[in-house]
């Protein structure tokens, strides 16, 4: 009989508590016994579900069992392919990220102001929908991906080269064929936006070479379209210096728009990536720069 064993430094017992309830889970509903020897806790349990620890054959002062861990009034989210947070009991905004995230936004501001010079214009409102888009596809990629190449520095190589490459190719493209409706490329990108989502909620990352790498151009292809719009619609500027500012100032709060992924997991990043997108497309119709002539 094989036995599975994790022995944890548990800080909390609503930490505890998850870890618990993912061991039960993962053993179709047999929860693990615990055996507590100060702040260090041993969770085991075998396959057939039936672990047995004789209290007698433990060191005095050791808890044995699991029924602290077990309380209902323990409240604990168990860790999840779209919600990874394993070090996080509950789905909560961290208090302390908000504070920084508001600082690095004030910030930002007062840093742009001094060199920029001038207020942002209206016509470069599109930039900074583009700079927020573009980090919140980035920061999803790095967590979806980490499931199909592990959570290692491999698979931020992976994300940033295929990043680079998409933008590349997406320069490319603008400098070869000039684009005179940038809405179009705009629409190309929303649309590979929900069919990532459809690919990842269906389980599209297959464990194999050609899935992994499939699983790299589906969920990186959104930034080949928002490179083509980026280009196409900085050739219409009239102040590329303010328009790569604000694209700047869209990055950074892309950054904390990042930070509904610990409540809402990543999957709702493509929805709020949708909306920001959609939202610079409205904005540039309306009045944003449009592309110089070829």
């Amino acid at each position: 009989m094989g036995v599975l064993s994790l022995s944890f430094v548990v800080i909390s017992d609503e930490m505890g508590r998850k870890i618990d309830l993912m061991m039960e889970q993962a053993f179709a509903g047999h929860p693990p016994v615990s055996i507590r020897y100060g702040t260090a806790v041993l969770f085991a349990q075998s396959k057939e579900g039936d672990l047995r620890v004789d209290a007698a054959n433990v060191a005095e002062g050791t808890e044995v069992g699991g029924a602290r861990f077990r309380n209902p009034a323990l409240k604990a989210d168990v860790s999840t392919d779209d919600w990874p947070f394993f070090y996080m009991p509950q789905r909560v905004y961290p208090s302390s990220y908000l504070w920084w995230a508001a600082l690095m936004v004030v910030t930002s501001f007062v840093v742009y102001s001094a060199f920029v010079g001038s207020r942002p214009r209206t016509a470069d409102l599109p930039f900074f929908f583009l700079g927020a888009g573009f980090m919140l596809v980035e920061t999803k990629g790095i967590a979806e991906l980490g499931l199909a190449f592990g959570n290692t520095w491999q698979v931020v190589g992976v994300v940033i080269g295929a990043i680079l490459t998409m933008a590349w190719i997406g320069n490319w493209i603008v400098g070869r064929l000039p684009v005179r409706r940038p809405w179009m490329p705009w629409l190309l990108l929303l649309a590979s936006l929900l069919l990532g989502l459809l690919f990842v909620r269906t389980g599209g990352i297959a464990p194999t070479t050609a899935g992994r790498w499939t699983s790299v151009v589906l969920l990186t292809c959104p930034l080949l379209f928002s490179g083509i719009v980026f280009s196409t619609v900085l050739s219409g500027s009239a102040e590329a210096s303010s328009a790569l500012g604000v694209n700047l100032l869209g990055a950074i709060a892309g950054g904390v728009l990042e930070y509904n992924a610990m409540y809402f997991g990543f999957q709702s990043l493509y929805w709020l990536a949708a909306a920001v997108y959609g939202t610079g497309l409205c904005v540039f119709l309306i009045g944003g720069p449009r592309a110089a002539p070829a």
